[in-house]
């Protein structure tokens, strides 16, 4: 008989509904046994939905850690929230995937790092355009020779903004919410292809020069929201590569999420 792995779902919100909790009710040795986020509610209906008959609803994540049949944890809360979050699930015994980005400040992420080594749990984060089918056969292009040596790329990935998906739609989403979300378009899109881009080529970023800036969101006050709303790196390559990286949360029209290879 196939062993069942127990998950529990701290954060109860967007990108949980939207992607991770679809995406654990297709695997079929795993049960969602466990929901929790401030919003009670919002717990609920994802009980219901996804959860066994005899899933649990929290408000507090600590109650959740504490329940021992749990071996997995998907951590999916505001930003600012991810590295004490993560920590305390380790230290739990539990593995972790976290959402992006991993934390907000590098001391935060080897916190995490450290806390997963010394209690043998295995530690993920959502980085999940390496695992675009385009993305992979992009590496074995270039692993196999087929692109020739990289001179350069470009990157980038750009939409309207978090206010129309997000769990709480709107110019009061916590992604403007510097005190909740600590960055913005460069923490919600522009980590996906600084990440991304290095794994394609194999390479890690040496060196950058960078705008990082807010041109044109605004709060409900009509402010310019406390994040940023667009960042445009240069990035220089371990390997000497030399590319940019776009992203942008004021794309007002389609979406774009595209990389060029230039061999």
């Amino acid at each position: 008989m196939e062993r069942i792995v127990k998950v529990g779902i701290i954060g109860c919100g967007g990108i949980a509904n939207n992607k991770h909790m679809p995406s654990l009710a297709k695997v079929q040795n795993c049960e969602m046994v466990a929901f929790c986020d401030i919003v009670v509610e919002r717990a609920e209906a994802a009980k219901a939905k996804y959860g066994t008959p005899d899933a649990k609803v929290y408000e507090n994540y600590k109650e959740l850690l504490a329940d021992e049949s749990i071996e997995v944890v998907h951590v999916c809360t505001p930003n600012r929230s991810h590295s004490f979050i993560t920590v305390d699930a380790l230290d739990a015994g539990k593995h972790v995937m976290c959402e992006k980005p991993m934390a907000i400040t590098l001391e935060e992420c080897e916190a995490m790092v450290e806390a997963a080594k010394a209690n043998g749990k295995f530690l993920m984060i959502g980085h999940n355009q390496r695992l675009a089918k385009a993305h992979a056969m992009a590496r074995k292009l270039i692993v196999d020779g087929l692109i020739g040596d990289i001179v350069t790329f470009r990157t980038t990935f750009g939409h309207g903004g978090p206010e129309t998906w997000s769990v709480d739609p709107g110019l009061n989403t916590w992604f403007f919410d510097k005190t909740k979300a600590a960055m913005g378009a460069m923490a919600d899109l522009g980590i996906h292809k600084t990440d991304m881009i290095q794994y394609v080529l194999g390479s890690k970023i040496v060196k950058t020069q960078a705008v990082l800036t807010t041109l044109d969101k605004k709060d409900a006050n009509g402010n310019l929201i406390s994040v940023d709303d667009n960042a445009i790196c240069i990035y220089q390559m371990e390997n000497g590569v030399i590319g940019t990286m776009t992203a942008s949360w004021t794309y007002y029209g389609a979406e774009d999420n595209s990389t060029k290879l230039y061999g």
